[in-house]
């Protein structure tokens, strides 16, 4: 195969690859609704301090089963923002306030916690 060819190919084949992998990370204006956003006072219900996102289940009636399911960021970046792997445990009772879910889903991605204690954290 000649040198120009290969290059061609290995280009391609790169091309491929990084597209593959940009794709493969959802945008979160794909799942959520970035242009609404609730408040809410719930009660949690899992707190998952892991990559690559830290994940927050909650119940705003007050039960002990996950109605909603919030994301935040990455354990590393929401560190930087205050947020410990106990900020929040199962049973406290919180105000959220996140974008939702679209098209109904029972999802949504946190902009701010305030804890029972009155400690504000922003995601």
């Amino acid at each position: 195969m000649n040198r120009s060819i290969f290059r061609v190919v290995v280009a391609a084949a790169a091309a491929v690859l990084v597209a593959s992998s940009a794709l493969a990370h959802h945008g979160a204006a794909s799942i959520y609704d970035m242009g609404k956003e609730t408040t809410i006072k719930a009660t949690v219900t899992e707190y998952a301090w892991t990559n690559p996102h830290v994940e927050l289940g909650i119940s705003p009636s007050g039960g002990t089963a996950t109605e909603l399911l919030l994301e935040l960021g990455s354990p590393p970046n929401i560190r930087n923002r205050g947020w410990t792997s106990r900020t929040v445990k199962a049973g406290d009772v919180v105000t959220v306030t996140f974008h939702p879910g679209l098209r109904g889903q029972k999802i949504g991605v946190v902009i701010k916690l305030v804890t029972a204690e009155g400690k504000e954290l922003h995601a």
